[in-house]
């Protein structure tokens, strides 16, 4: 593995020793950043250990087994929900399927201690799409949003209509149109972004707006 890489998945991940554990605490922090506040997410984390550790288990039945992946998600996704009510399917999906995703990127990117399983082509193809804002718009269901889908069956009506692959090569394209506005301007979704705070005359500001 290049160095280069090597060095980007230090900063975004961290310790590259254990790729599942890194994967699986990458995307906790993509589900909670956006749907965890305060007290939700204090009554949370003491258990997020118990549900990393399940999921740890469940991700390595995954690989040395070959279960049916539509099985083995289904069967995930209401263990995790079973251990932590407080979860909508919304919010567990986005946990199991960034990790997927992210384990996937991993092995492409050529990170040997990723299990080959995640990129060999006959399994990439029932990889689920992670749905996010970006993603149910795309597909022209933005209700319920992603983190208030609460039943398993919605959930697979609105995954149903994206392959895993074509959110992973679209995202970027799905994640610019949603941050613009009809008049083309950033919405707040974009405001911490130094495009947001640059004039048309070259002048600058520095506050949110």
């Amino acid at each position: 593995m290049k160095d280069e890489i090597r060095f980007l998945i230090q900063c975004y991940f961290g310790s590259e020793v254990d790729p599942i554990l890194m994967a699986i605490d990458r995307a906790y922090r993509d589900m909670a950043t956006h749907t965890l506040y305060g007290d939700a997410e204090k009554e949370l984390y003491p258990g997020r250990k118990t549900v990393t550790e399940y999921l740890y288990g469940q991700i390595n039945v995954l690989t040395k087994d070959h279960a049916d992946f539509n099985v083995w998600h289904e069967e995930t996704s209401r263990g995790i929900k079973a251990k932590y009510q407080t979860l909508s399917y919304g919010q567990i999906q986005k946990w199991i399927n960034m990790t997927i995703k992210y384990l996937y990127t991993l092995r492409k990117l050529g990170v040997d201690l990723v299990d080959e399983y995640f990129g060999a082509t006959e399994n990439v193809k029932k990889f689920h799409a992670p749905l996010d804002s970006y993603v149910l718009n795309a597909i022209d269901e933005p209700e319920p949003t992603w983190s208030n889908i609460e039943t398993y069956e919605t959930y697979k009506e609105r995954v149903g209509k994206i392959s895993f692959l074509e959110e992973y090569k679209n995202w970027p394209k799905y994640a610019g149109e949603s941050m613009l506005k009809k008049d083309g301007e950033p919405n707040l979704a974009d405001k911490g972004t130094y495009k947001r705070f640059v004039h048309d005359d070259g002048g600058y500001d520095l506050v949110n707006k």
